[in-house]
């Protein structure tokens, strides 16, 4: 199954208001990183095509079950989350990677790909960090 990545809101250059259906409904109490997994997956959503479409509270209210089913599914563990997993698999990522690779720009890439020279970056980023750790293979530490 090939899943393209879209153009996913940078959470740096969010603004409060942007984050403000998730943070009313957070209780107070939850953990930090169930804080964290809520507001990047609330992030994803917004940034899902057709997502204006849907109130933003309801997709803070799914953000927040998403959430608390990953502490469900894997609280107590630490499992390895792989960076860029699905880039490998994402035609559009390829596409960026293998445009740069002929010497394009990030303007340049922007322009033809219609992603921001900051997504852009990101997208080489991870690709790189995923090249890195495919040659770096993983050491068994039973």
């Amino acid at each position: 199954m090939n899943v393209d990545l879209f153009d996913r809101l940078d959470p740096l250059e969010l603004s409060p208001m942007q984050l403000e259906p998730l943070q009313v409904l957070m209780p107070r109490d939850w953990p930090e990183i169930w804080r964290e997994f809520a507001t990047s997956l609330f992030i994803t959503l917004i940034s899902a095509p057709g997502a204006d479409a849907v109130p933003a509270e309801a997709l803070a209210r799914l953000a927040m079950a998403q959430a608390l089913g990953l502490a469900e599914d894997h609280g107590g563990t630490q499992p390895y989350v792989p960076v860029g997993a699905l880039l490998a698999a994402s035609s559009k990522a390829r596409r960026v990677v293998d445009l740069l690779g002929k010497g394009m720009g990030y303007r340049e890439v922007s322009h033809v790909t219609g992603l921001t020279p900051s997504r852009i970056r990101r997208i080489e980023s991870d690709w790189r960090q995923q090249q890195i750790k495919a040659r770096q293979g993983v050491l068994p530490l039973d």
